[in-house]
């Protein structure tokens, strides 16, 4: 018994939020070069909520070549991007990391 709930403890540990920031939703899904795109989530400027001086990017894909996006527009539940000439065109994802933390991934398609 005391086995179990060790394991059921590790495993929900496992599963905890770190504090980091969390997407939620990238508007549009697909754009190309150039365009504005909006992320939506939580703790976009790390857990402090403060925006002021955090060092934060928003990177388009997983694997090398890996993309840093301008920031436009930055708060805590929202960034907006634009797409950068060195993005790769097709399917990839995103990812914004904020003083060390990474996101979780969303899927995003770089349209040639």
């Amino acid at each position: 018994m005391k086995l179990a709930v060790l394991c059921l403890g590790l495993a929900l540990g496992a599963c905890a939020d770190d504090g980091g920031p969390r997407l939620d939703e990238v508007t549009p899904s697909s754009a190309r070069v150039g365009t504005s795109v909006q992320i939506v989530g939580r703790r976009l400027c790390g857990a402090q909520a403060s925006c002021l001086g955090v060092a934060a990017k928003v990177e388009i894909g997983l694997e090398p070549p890996i993309a840093e996006a301008m920031v436009f527009a930055y708060s805590d539940t929202v960034a907006t991007i634009q797409i950068p000439a060195t993005a790769m065109p097709g399917k990839t994802a995103l990812v914004l990391t904020v003083d060390g933390r990474s996101s979780n991934s969303l899927d995003f398609e770089v349209l040639p």
